[in-house]
């Protein structure tokens, strides 16, 4: 009655016959144990962010959800504020979020679970930057309501240990970030190399050049008193 006649995982080389209202339940299934193979590099890492909203006890009840930083990298994806399990900022202008990486990755896609009982929109508008050596790249910005999650692509070869999320016009709530990536190649990594030794190169060149002009004031200046003490 499931309509697929095969094995699970799939052989190569043999044929299966399928019918047509299988195939989602088939892709769902590729899509999920391709999902399994990748590392969710943001999964507990340290995280800050520029204000914490929540927390406050009311007269007679427990402590109300608190949005600290740390709930959008704590595995859980649940998008109910109530919930306890979304980051949220206090202000409405301003806001970032952001998480530090083990180490530098080759950053591919970035992840965003969004606040669904209410005030969804808010996340609107928001930035996800990339930053190595305190400089950052901008990855995607949200440019429409994320009804539950969605994922952001960023270009190929941007790389950074840092992935920051900026909100300049809203309040910044996140229920959870995953971010997916890999170890930059050994071709990338000769590359920058060859980058730096050049930047080196150019930048010592142009210090020999300035201190070869500062020597030729030196000499000038000299040789000018000299004819001066010479003349008198």
């Amino acid at each position: 009655s499931s309509g697929i006649n095969a094995e699970w995982p799939l052989r190569p080389g043999i044929s299966y016959r399928i019918k047509m209202n299988s195939t989602i339940v088939l892709l769902a299934l590729i899509g999920i144990q391709l999902a399994y193979c990748q590392k969710n590099l943001a999964l507990r890492r340290p995280t800050s962010q520029s204000s914490t909203y929540g927390g406050y006890i009311r007269r007679g009840q427990c402590p109300g959800p608190k949005g600290e930083s740390d709930k959008a990298v704590d595995g859980f994806t649940n998008g109910d504020w109530g919930d306890n399990s979304c980051t949220h900022t206090k202000y409405a202008k301003d806001n970032w979020w952001q998480v530090t990486l083990e180490k530098v990755y080759t950053i591919e896609a970035v992840k965003i679970f969004n606040r669904i009982d209410c005030a969804g929109s808010r996340i609107i508008g928001a930035k996800i930057m990339v930053g190595k050596d305190g400089a950052f790249e901008e990855c995607a910005t949200v440019e429409e309501l994320i009804k539950v999650s969605e994922t952001f692509q960023c270009a190929p070869g941007l790389e950074g240990d840092v992935v920051k999320i900026v909100q300049d016009e809203a309040v910044l709530t996140l229920c959870e970030v995953q971010i997916f990536g890999s170890e930059p190649s050994a071709d990338e990594e000769e590359e920058e190399e060859e980058e730096d030794k050049k930047e080196k190169k150019k930048k010592d060149k142009k210090e020999k050049k300035k201190e070869k002009r500062k020597e030729k004031k030196r000499k000038d200046k000299k040789d000018k008193k000299k004819k001066k003490d010479d003349a008198e």
